[in-house]
C-alpha cells in the first residue's frame, strides 16, 4: 500500500487512501490467486489457468484426501478452482511443495536368487565340473533289499519291499541337502516326480518283483536258481561317462540293464531347457553373509542292481528266512522276522557338485524394499520408527520353501518392533495374489495402522522379476533380507534413506546423438513442467520418424499409462531439427528450461547440451538416451529396465520360462511385431516392460549427519538405450563418458543397443530401420520428489516451526547456530528462511507479492487457517496490504476440531461464540481480509465422495458471479449473488448465532428452507466501524484505484503543467462518473494540487473524495394497526 509520507524514487503512479470515517487496507476481485497443495503441477510459480479442463491438465483436478488424523482437506485448492472457474476464466495457481524431505528410515530389501548358470557348467569324462573351478566327487553305497514271497519260486514276488535301512535310505547318503530325499521334483513337462524316497521304492519294486525275470542257465546256481532282470537303472541327472558305463555294462551270464532317465535330462547340451528338473530338483543354493553372491551345490545319482559288471552278488536268493535287522521298516504289516524273502544287493552311485556359479548379474537383484512405519511430531523433530534395528527376517521354511524355486510363491516376513512386539505376515511377489506384498503391507506410512502392520513397501519390481523368471535367470527369492540403517542412525554412508532434501523435478537422462566415430554426444534433456513425485507418472516421451535425409524428427508427449499398441498422445511436435538457425529447431518448438526460448509445450521443456546452440550438432538426430542414476544397495544389484532393442519377427523366441509344457518346451514365440504398435527403448510390448516404481526419486548418497554438507549423486548408473548396434563400443570412463570413471559403468557398455547400424539414411530393404515408422523409441522422466516428510500426519507449517522456535529446534542439529536437539531434519536456509513447511508455504505466498508480475484481485491460501497457522495468515495479510494493495484475502475459520478423526462427534464442533473468540485471539484487524463460517458439505462427483470444505470455494464463485452480473461494488451475498452450491452447511445457524458471528466480523453461511445454504454477510475483518468494514466498499476502492492507475500511467513523463492536470481530470472524472451511474458512488470530487514544491520534485498530487454506496443490510418495517375509521392521510 502506498504511503503518503513515502519518498518516491522510481517513476510511476502511486495511490493512497484516507478513510475519513476510519482507516483501511485492500484485496481484489475477478482474477483469483491461490496458494496451496495440488495433485500435480509446477511448483512455486503462479500458473495462469483459464478453464477447469486446463486446471485438470496442469494440476490434476479434485481429491477428497485429508491430512492424516485431521479434518483438513489436503487438496482444497482443487475444489476452489473448480467452483470459481465456473464463473471466471482468470485464475493464478501456485503449488506448494516441501523443502525438508525426510529420513526414509531403516530398510529391508528382498532380493532374487539367481538361477544356476548352465552356460558355465558341464560334466566331463574325467569327473570334473568344466569351466567353473568347481568339483564333482563320486560316491557309491550298497544296501540289501528284501521282498516277501507271495508265490512259488520263479513266480511273481510280493509288492511290499523292505530294506536293511529305513525307507529314507537316500537321505542317509552324504549328499548336500537332506531335503532332496523328501521333496518332489517338477519335471520338464510340468508333471511331478514323487519324492526320491518314494521313487526308490518304485525302483526296487519294479526291478525285483517284476514278472519279467529271466532264467540264466549259465549261472552257477550253488544256492538256488539264478535270475536276471532285463532293465533296472534309474538315473537322476547327468552322470559321468565312467559311472554310466559301469551301471550299463554286461557281465557274462547277465542281461544288459536298461537305463531310465527319470529327469529326462539332456547331457549333450547343459543349457537345454530339458535340464531344468535336474538343476531345480537336485541343486541347492548357498550364499555368503551378504545375502548374495552364492553358488550352487548339488548331485546326480543312479540306482542299479549288484551282481553285474564283476559284482559277486546274485540277483536274488530264494527261500531265505529273514530274522529281522536294524532299521527294518514295514509300512503295511509289521516286522519281517521269520518271513521267507528274496534278497538282492543294490548299488547307489552319487556324484556331488560344488561351487557351480549362479548368474552373477541376476543373483541378488533388489525386487522390493520394506520400510518401517513411524511418525514425525513437533517433539521428535523427525520420524520415530516402529522398527529401529535389524529385527526383520525372511521366512522360507516349511510351506514357504517353494519360494526358493519360484519367486512368486508365498513367503513369510517376521518383524520385531522397538517395543518388543513380534509380527508375522504371509505375503508374495505375485501381483495377482491377495497376499501380494503391497496389499499386505501397504505403500505409505499411514495407509495401515502402525500398531497392526509396522512395515510398508517403498518399492516393488514385479515386472522385472517376472521377466527374469521367464528368461530362466532367477530361480527364486533369497531367504534373507538386505538391511540398511536410517540416515540419521548410520555411522557411515551405507544407507539408502537420505531423502532429506527439497522437492525435485523429473527429467529424462541425456538424449544422445547418432554414433559419430566411436562416441555419441549429449543433445538435450526433457524436463517435466510438473514437479514432484506425481510427475514421475504423468508422461512418457517418444521420438519418431527420425530422418537423416531431412535432418528431422518428431516428439510425441504421451500419457504415462498408455500402451505402445494404443498410444495416448497429449501433444506432438513434428519435423523438429537440431539446427538452431531454423524455425524447426527443437528448442524453438518446445521451449527451454533456462529461458532462451519461449515455452510452447504444456508438459516438457528442454535443457540443452553444450554446443547445441552453437550449431555443433545441427545435423544430428536423437538416437538414444543414457542410463538412469540409481541408488546403491549394499551387497545387492540395483533394479534396471530391459529395453526393447529390436522388432520381433514371426516365430522368434520372446522368452523361455523354466520347465515345459506337454512336449517339454514352453517357449513363448512372437507373432511378429507390428511397427504401428511397438516402440523401441522403454516399451510395454511383449517380452519387455517396466516397473513404475523405478522412476521414483531414490535418495542421494548421504553425507555425514550434521556436518552442513549435502547429499550427492550415486555412482550407480543403469545402461541406456541406443538404436545403433555399433554403440556397444561406447564405454564408461572414455570419451563423452570420461566422468563415469568410478561408476558402475566404468569400462562397461553404456548402452543396450539396437539390431542394426543407424548413422545414415538406411538403404537396404533388409535393414530393420528402412521404414521411417520403424525409427522410433521412448524414454521416461524420473526423479521427481515432493519434498514433504511423509511421516508427518500434517504439515510442519504452524508457528512452532519458525526459525528458533520449538518445532524447528527439535529437528535442527546441536552444531547449528540455534543449538537444536535434533539430527538434521530441519536446517536454516538463509537469515530469514528454514526448510520447514512453514517456509514452504511462505515461499508460495511470496510468489504473489509483486502486483506488476501477477495481476489478481482476490486471494486465498487453502489448507491453512488463522487458528492453526496464524503466522502464515498474517504474512498473507501483510503481503496483500503492504505489497499489493489491490486484492481481497479470504481466510479460513475452523468450525470443527481440525485434528479430530471423525466428523460426527458434536463435542468437536466449534460453535459461533468459540469461532468469534478465536478471531479475537488472533488480533487480526484488516479491511483487506474476510472470513466465513461454517464449512459446507459438497459432493465430489469425480471421486464419488462427499466432503466438508471451507466455504471459500463458494465465496470465490459468488465474487466472480457478482462481477459477471453486476459490479465489484455490489455485495457478494444474499439471494441474488450469494447462493451456495452445497449439500448443506455443517451447522444450521440460528438468528442469534448469525448475530454473534456478524458482530464478531465473521460472515455467516445461513441456511434457509427455500434456497439452502447462502452467504449472509458482507464484512471485512476491520475492527472499527467505517465504510471499509464492508467487502463491497473495499472492492469498490480496489477497482477504482486499479482503473485510475491504469489510465494515469499514460501521463508519466509528460510535461508537469496545467495541461497535464486537465488531462488527468479528463481521464479520471469519466471513470468515477461511470461508477456513480452504476451505483457504486453517490458522489465524488477530484482535487489536484499545484504546489510549486511538488512540481519541483516532479510530482503531481491530488485527492479524490468519494461517497461509496453502502449495501443494504437491514430492513426495518413497522406495522401500525389503526382503528377502522382512521384516515391513513392523517397518520
Amino acid at each position: 500500500m502506498a504511503d503518503g509520507n513515502k519518498v518516491f524514487v522510481s517513476p510511476g503512479v502511486y495511490t493512497s487512501e484516507k478513510d475519513l470515517t476510519f482507516v483501511a487496507q485492500s484485496v481484489g476481485v475477478t482474477t483469483l490467486g491461490l496458494v496451496g497443495e495440488a495433485l500435480k503441477g509446477p511448483a512455486f510459480e503462479p500458473i495462469f489457468i483459464q478453464s477447469y479442463d486446463d486446471f485438470i491438465t496442469r494440476f490434476g483436478g479434485t481429491s477428497p484426501t485429508k491430512y492424516v488424523g485431521s479434518q483438513i482437506p489436503k487438496y482444497e485448492l482443487g475444489y476452489i478452482s473448480k467452483s470459481y472457474l465456473s464463473q471466471s476464466n482468470q485464475l493464478f495457481v501456485t503449488r506448494v511443495l516441501g523443502l525438508s524431505g525426510f529420513d526414509a528410515g531403516p530398510s529391508w530389501s528382498i532380493k532374487t536368487l539367481g538361477s544356476l548358470d548352465s552356460s558355465q557348467f558341464s560334466v566331463t569324462t574325467g569327473g570334473t565340473v568344466g569351466n567353473t573351478g568347481g568339483t564333482v566327487t563320486p560316491y557309491s553305497a550298497f544296501f540289501t533289499i528284501f521282498v516277501p514271497i507271495t508265490g512259488s519260486s520263479g513266480t511273481a514276488l510280493g509288492s511290499d519291499v523292505y530294506t536293511d535301512v529305513t525307507l529314507s535310505t537316500i537321505q542317509t547318503l552324504p549328499i548336500i541337502d537332506t531335503s532332496f530325499a523328501t521333496s518332489t521334483i517338477t519335471l520338464n513337462n510340468g508333471s511331478t516326480l514323487p519324492t526320491l524316497n518314494a521313487d526308490l521304492i518304485t525302483w526296487i519294486t519294479a526291478t525285483v518283483t517284476n514278472s519279467a525275470h529271466l532264467y540264466n542257465s549259465a549261472c552257477s546256481a550253488t544256492t538256488g536258481t539264478c535270475w536276471a532282470y532285463n532293465g533296472g537303472i534309474y538315473q537322476y541327472g547327468c552322470m559321468t561317462s565312467s559311472a554310466t558305463t559301469i551301471a550299463t555294462g554286461n557281465t557274462s551270464g547277465y542281461t544288459t540293464q536298461v537305463l531310465t532317465n527319470r529327469l529326462s535330462t539332456d547331457c549333450t547340451d547343459y543349457t537345454s531347457y530339458k535340464n531344468d528338473a535336474w538343476y531345480y530338483g537336485l541343486f541347492n543354493y548357498s550364499n555368503s553373509d551378504c545375502c548374495s553372491g552364492g553358488t550352487y551345490s548339488g548331485m546326480s545319482y543312479q540306482l542299479y542292481h549288484g551282481g553285474l559288471s564283476g559284482d559277486s552278488q546274485n540277483l536274488y536268493t530264494g527261500g531265505t528266512t529273514y530274522s529281522g535287522g536294524t532299521g527294518t521298516t514295514d509300512s503295511t504289516a509289521g516286522a519281517l522276522s521269520g518271513t521267507v524273502v528274496y534278497s538282492s544287493t543294490c548299488v547307489v552311485n552319487v556324484e556331488l557338485y560344488s561351487d557351480v556359479p549362479a548368474y552373477t548379474e541376476y543373483d541378488g537383484v533388489v525386487v522390493a524394499t520394506l520400510r518401517s512405519r513411524g511418525v514425525s511430531t513437533t517433539a521428535s523433530g523427525g520420524p520415530v520408527y516402529e522398527l529401529t534395528a535389524n529385527t526383520t527376517t525372511f521366512d522360507c521354511s516349511g510351506t514357504y520353501g517353494d519360494v526358493l524355486e519360484d519367486p512368486f510363491k508365498p513367503f513369510g516376513i517376521s518383524a520385531t518392533t522397538a517395543a518388543g512386539n513380534i509380527y508375522t505376515f504371509k505375503t508374495s511377489m505375485s501381483n495377482t495374489s491377495k497376499d501380494y506384498i503391497s496389499k499386505v503391507f501397504g505403500v505409505s506410512p499411514f495407509d495401515k495402522k502402525k500398531e497392526d502392520v509396522p512395515l510398508f513397501i517403498e518399492e516393488t519390481y514385479p515386472v522385472l522379476l517376472k521377466e527374469l523368471w521367464n528368461k530362466g535367470k532367477v530361480r527364486g527369492l533369497q531367504c534373507c533380507l538386505q538391511y540398511l540403517p536410517s540416515a540419521r542412525a548410520a555411522t557411515n554412508t551405507n544407507t539408502i534413506a537420505w531423502k532429506m532434501n527439497e522437492w525435485r523435478t523429473p527429467e529424462t537422462p541425456w538424449i544422445v546423438s547418432e554414433l559419430q566415430g566411436t562416441d555419441v554426444f549429449r543433445l538435450f534433456k526433457c524436463v517435466s513442467i510438473s514437479d514432484g513425485t506425481s510427475a514421475n507418472r504423468e508422461i512418457k516421451i517418444s521420438f519418431a520418424n527420425l530422418s537423416f535425409e531431412r535432418g528431422e524428427f518428431d516428439i510425441l508427449v504421451r500419457d504415462f499409462y498408455d500402451s505402445d499398441s494404443a498410444p495416448n498422445v497429449l501433444e506432438k511436435f513434428t519435423r523438429c531439427s537440431m539446427d538452431p538457425t531454423k524455425v524447426s529447431f527443437v528448442a524453438r518448438k518446445v521451449g527451454t528450461s533456462t529461458g532462451e526460448f519461449e515455452l510452447k509445450s504444456k508438459y516438457i521443456m528442454l535443457f540443452l547440451g553444450d554446443g547445441v546452440l552453437d550449431g555443433t550438432y545441427k545435423g544430428s538426430l536423437p538416437c538414444g538416451f543414457e542410463g538412469y542414476r540409481f541408488r546403491t544397495y549394499d551387497c545387492s544389484i540395483n533394479p534396471w529396465i530391459n529395453y526393447k532393442t529390436k522388432y520381433f519377427t514371426p516365430g522368434e523366441v520372446v522368452y523361455d520360462p523354466p520347465f515345459g509344457s506337454g512336449s517339454g518346451n514352453n517357449k513363448v514365440l512372437s507373432g511378429g511385431d507390428k511397427l504401428s504398435k511397438v516402440y523401441l527403448g522403454i516399451s510395454n510390448s511383449a517380452g519387455v516392460g517396466y516397473d513404475t516404481d523405478f522412476f521414483d526419486y531414490k535418495s542421494l548418497q548421504p553425507p555425514t549427519i550434521c556436518t552442513g554438507t549435502e547429499g550427492t549423486d550415486w555412482a550407480t548408473i543403469t545402461e541406456g538405450f541406443h538404436m545403433d548396434s555399433g554403440a556397444t563400443v561406447i564405454r564408461g570412463g572414455v570419451g563423452t563418458y570420461i566422468a563415469w570413471s568410478g561408476t558402475t559403468l566404468d569400462n562397461k557398455p553404456v548402452f543396450q543397443c539396437g539390431a542394426a547400424a543407424f548413422r545414415t539414411e538406411p538403404t537396404l530393404s533388409t535393414d530393420p530401420y528402412k521404414k521411417l515408422r520403424a525409427r522410433k523409441w521412448t524414454v521416461l522422466p524420473h526423479g521427481g520428489f515432493d519434498g514433504w516428510d511423509i511421516y508427518r500426519k500434517t504439515r510442519s507449517n504452524t508457528d512452532d516451526y519458525r526459525l528458533g522456535l520449538t518445532g524447528f529446534l527439535n529437528g535442527t542439529c546441536p552444531t547449528s547456530e540455534f543449538a537444536g536437539v535434533g539430527a538434521g531434519s530441519f536446517k536454516k536456509l538463509s537469515s530469514t528462511e528454514a526448510n520447514t513447511d512453514y517456509y514452504a508455504y511462505l515461499r508460495g505466498i511470496s510468489t504473489f507479492s509483486n502486483p506488476e508480475a501477477v495481476d489478481i484481485n482476490v486471494f486465498a491460501t487453502p489448507g491453512i487457517n488463522y487458528v492453526d497457522n496464524l503466522g502464515l495468515v498474517n504474512e498473507s495479510i501483510d503481503m496483500i496490504e503492504d505489497e499489493r494493495a489491490d486484492s481481497l484475502y479470504v481466510t479460513t475459520t475452523p468450525d470443527y476440531n481440525m485434528f479430530a478423526t471423525n466428523t460426527t462427534d458434536a463435542t468437536n464442533m466449534i460453535n459461533a461464540e468459540e469461532a468469534v473468540d478465536a478471531m479475537e485471539d488472533s488480533l487480526i484487524d484488516s479491511n483487506y481480509t474476510a472470513t466465513y463460517y461454517p464449512w459446507v458439505q459438497i459432493r465430489d462427483t469425480a471421486n464419488n465422495k462427499q466432503i466438508f470444505i471451507p466455504p471459500t470455494a463458494e465465496v470465490m464463485r459468488n465474487i466472480a458471479l457478482t462481477d459477471n452480473v453486476s459490479f465489484p461494488w455490489f455485495a457478494s451475498a444474499g439471494y441474488t449473488r450469494g447462493v451456495v452450491n452445497a449439500i448443506k452447511a455443517r451447522k444450521k445457524l440460528t438468528l442469534d448465532e448469525r448475530d454473534t458471528l456478524y458482530v464478531g466480523r465473521l460472515n455467516p453461511i445461513a441456511t434457509f428452507s427455500d434456497v439452502g445454504p447462502i452467504i449472509w454477510g458482507n464484512k471485512t475483518l476491520q475492527l472499527k466501524e467505517s465504510a471499509l468494514d464492508r467487502i463491497n466498499v473495499r472492492r469498490l476502492l480496489l477497482q477504482t484505484r486499479k482503473l485510475i492507475s491504469a489510465v494515469s500511467v499514460r501521463l508519466i513523463f509528460e510535461q508537469n503543467d496545467d495541461i497535464v492536470r486537465q488531462q488527468f481530470l479528463d481521464l479520471v472524472n469519466p471513470i468515477l462518473d461511470s461508477i456513480r451511474r452504476d451505483r457504486g458512488l453517490t458522489d465524488f470530487r477530484v482535487v489536484l494540487s499545484s504546489d510549486p514544491e511538488e512540481i519541483d520534485r516532479n510530482e503531481m498530487s491530488g485527492k479524490i473524495y468519494i461517497k461509496p454506496t453502502r449495501a443494504l443490510e437491514y430492513i426495518f418495517v413497522e406495522f401500525l394497526v389503526t382503528p377502522t375509521g382512521a384516515s391513513f392521510e392523517d397518520i
